[in-house]
């Protein structure tokens, strides 16, 4: 699957419109443009994210490494700055290219055609060696429902039965165990936080102290991790 949205977060106004124009000469649409640390924050903490994030790192407000610190995302992180100094840090929040103002067309093809490469080869590897549910079957008003992993916020256990929380916040009750879902979920996405939840990262916003707050205003009663789990967590998320 072609890699084909993004975000520009960065301050210059000038920067960002030259950088919108060359991403939409490769097809690629922007879902926004942002100027500060603190509305990046906001925007990814509210909104899906995309394909590709290319940010500047000296922001209005602060570097741009404050955002990746505090927002977990699956997105191809590319970092733009006219400096060379930050380019072991941009590494260290998982950046996957660094690219030099002014930006020079060949370098923005050459780093979104490697990026392209890398998600292809990932997405093969996933449909040749998973073996992890995709998806699962839930009933409601008589009818049956398929519902994707990636659309599941967590799994519960209420008054001994199962239940999964969608995005859209529905509830719906499930045949499995906590302790079944565990060997059945891909433990790259799904963490058990305690002894009644397992919680999807894709739908962590952050962690409060021991607590984890959702995207999107969702709501999560008991969403503290358990003491004896709290250290494999920093280590998963």
């Amino acid at each position: 699957m072609k890699l084909k949205t993004a975000l520009i977060i960065e301050d210059e106004i000038p920067a960002s419109e030259r950088l919108k124009r060359l991403l939409e000469a490769e097809n690629i649409t922007v879902l926004n443009q942002i100027q500060s640390v603190k509305k990046s924050i906001e925007w990814l903490n509210t909104n899906s994210h995309p394909d590709f994030i290319f940010s500047d790192i000296r922001l209005s407000d602060g570097e741009a490494f404050e955002i990746f610190n505090v927002v977990k995302t699956n997105s191809k992180l590319i970092f733009t700055t006219a400096y060379d100094t930050y380019a072991i840090k941009a590494f260290e929040v998982k950046g996957l290219a660094y690219l030099l103002k002014p930006i020079h067309t060949e370098h923005l093809k050459n780093a979104i055609v490697n990026l392209n490469e890398m998600a292809l080869i990932f997405q093969n590897d996933i449909k040749d060696t998973s073996t992890f549910e995709s998806s699962f079957l839930v009933s409601f008003g008589g009818k049956i429902k398929k519902v994707s992993c990636e659309d599941i916020v967590c799994f519960f256990s209420e008054t001994n039965t199962t239940y999964l929380m969608t995005k859209e916040g529905r509830k719906y009750p499930i045949s499995k165990s906590l302790e079944k879902l565990e060997t059945m979920l891909n433990s790259k996405l799904f963490f058990r936080i305690n002894r009644s939840k397992i919680v999807n990262k894709e739908f962590i916003a952050l962690v409060n102290k021991d607590t984890i707050e959702l995207k999107y205003e969702l709501q999560l009663n008991d969403a503290k991790i358990s003491r004896a789990r709290f250290k494999d967590f920093k280590e998963w998320f």
